[in-house]
């Protein structure tokens, strides 16, 4: 195994950007893009949460989050809730009759 003891690394938005992005159109997972990006602890073990973070953060805000200074988000909370379009919101609604039916039956 390698010496994987860090000082602490602060990520830039772009990285933030990159590993977010990756993950959502390769379908990694956190601990795949958290190894792909050499994510890991001083203890050395791999640090899959900070990228499950970023997603999250990502989904929730939008990208602009990753390249405000902590001062700007704090001043502004502001959560974007993503809203599924009608269409979507239609499909999962028969998934749940679906699903309701089966456990009825």
């Amino acid at each position: 195994m390698k010496d994987k003891k860090r000082k602490n690394r602060l990520w830039s938005g772009a990285f933030k950007l990159k590993v977010v992005i990756d993950i959502i159109e390769n379908e990694l997972s956190y601990s795949q893009a958290a190894r792909k990006y050499d994510m890991y602890l001083t203890s050395g073990s791999l640090n899959d949460t900070l990228p499950a973070r970023w997603v999250y953060q990502y989904r929730l805000f939008g990208k602009e989050r990753f390249f405000q200074t902590p001062k700007d988000y704090r001043k502004n909370p502001v959560r974007n809730f993503h809203t599924p379009s009608k269409e979507v919101e239609q499909i999962l609604e028969l998934k749940v009759k679906h699903l309701e039916m089966e456990l009825e039956y």
